[in-house]
C-alpha cells in the first residue's frame, strides 16, 4: 500500500486530500469517491494533482500539509 498526497482544485479553492491505494489508478478513484462524499453540494473538481507518494511500512508513514504557498 502506498499513502498519496494529492491537491484538488475547483474554482479558485485548493484542496489537500490524502489517499491510501495500491496505485496511482486507484488513488485517483478514491480521492475523487471522497472529495464527492465530503460536500452537500456536488462540487465541480477542475483538476486533481498528485503532488507526493510514499510507500507505508510497518512504522508507518505521513505527509506534512502546508498551504501551497509555502513549497512553491
Amino acid at each position: 500500500m502506498e499513502l498519496f498526497r494529492f491537491i484538488v482544485a475547483s474554482g479558485e479553492n485548493e484542496i489537500p486530500v490524502v489517499a491510501v491505494a495500491e496505485d496511482e489508478e486507484t488513488a485517483f478513484r478514491v480521492v475523487d469517491a471522497e472529495v464527492q462524499r465530503t460536500f452537500l453540494k456536488r462540487l465541480k473538481v477542475d483538476g486533481i494533482a498528485l503532488v507526493e507518494k510514499k510507500k507505508i511500512h510497518k512504522n508507518g508513514a505521513g505527509f506534512v500539509i502546508q498551504t501551497r504557498k509555502a513549497y512553491e
